[in-house]
């Protein structure tokens, strides 16, 4: 592996604007370069993370992984992920739509305890197959993971790779016709939830690569009988290659009666009047 060093001056570029690096500049910045040496040399890594008592096992991927760079921000890597401790009590459900290697799974997971449950949905068998490594390298038996995509109908369907990058996978069409693909089934979040025997969510977090609102349509049964707390990503060209609405997902929820916020830099909920591209978190209106 060659490293690319445009790039990791854009990633310096961006981890100076990163809550990780304006606590700790020196630490991120030798993360930073003790990670591209693990790439470099195509070594993979495990990470502690002692907010949550958790560990994760990290593949040597520099670029086109996505959640490898918690490997320099550590606890700071999304304010979703921190905020999630003012969200998630003992005893709640958490859905992990777009589960990746499995950080909000993993961390979800501690905060729900031994009376909570998650439920962690990852289509990419070579991303599930890490998603697994650490469930059970955090030794967790309140976690059911599922090789499928949530949608809004329970069979089969193509997941193209788009740009061969893992954490952009999509059920949607890439126009370069040479773009891979392989076969992977679709459920339903209503009907993975009959067959688990769940009554309720309580969160809802969905990086599904444009297909968020496909699996609000599939989850019907579920927002008749409760409002769960939603995390949602946006993306205008992942969203496109499905022949979906940009802001498709949060027209649907803002029916079902939400108003929309972001999270701030301090942690703080920050209401938006639409919906931003990246995370956006909708909450129940308040009666």
């Amino acid at each position: 592996m060659k490293l690319d060093w445009n790039y990791l001056k854009k990633r310096l570029n961006y981890l100076q604007n990163h809550r990780a690096f304006q606590k700790a500049p020196l630490p991120t910045i030798s993360r930073m370069a003790i990670w591209g040496a693990h790439c470099l040399l195509k070594i993979p890594a495990t990470i502690e993370l002692p907010k949550w008592g958790c560990r994760f096992f990290l593949p040597p991927k520099l670029r086109k992984a996505g959640s490898t760079g918690i490997f320099i921000t550590r606890e700071d890597y999304e304010p979703e992920l921190t905020y999630l401790d003012r969200l998630l009590a003992p005893g709640n459900v958490f859905v992990d739509g777009g589960a990746n290697f499995g950080i909000y799974t993993v961390v979800a997971s501690k905060l729900v305890g031994d009376s909570g449950f998650v439920l962690s949905f990852e289509p990419s068998p070579e991303n599930f197959a890490i998603l697994q490594r650490n469930v059970e390298l955090n030794h967790m038996k309140n976690v059911k993971v599922f090789c499928s995509a949530i949608s809004d109908s329970d069979g089969t369907t193509r997941l193209y790779h788009i740009d061969n990058a893992p954490n952009s996978y999509s059920l949607g069409k890439d126009i370069n016709p040479a773009t891979d693909y392989e076969e992977i089934s679709t459920v339903t979040l209503d009907s993975v939830l009959q067959q688990a025997g769940l009554e309720r969510v309580d969160f809802l977090k969905l990086d599904v690569e444009g297909a968020e609102e496909l699996v609000l349509r599939g989850a019907e049964s579920l927002f008749s009988r409760m409002r769960p707390i939603v995390l949602f990503e946006v993306s205008e060209s992942a969203t496109k290659r499905l022949g979906l609405s940009v802001d498709g997902a949060w027209k649907m929820l803002q029916e079902l009666g939400y108003d929309l916020f972001t999270v701030g830099a301090e942690g703080e909920l920050v209401s938006l009047d639409a919906p931003k591209l990246g995370n956006n978190i909708a909450m129940p209106k308040k009666k």
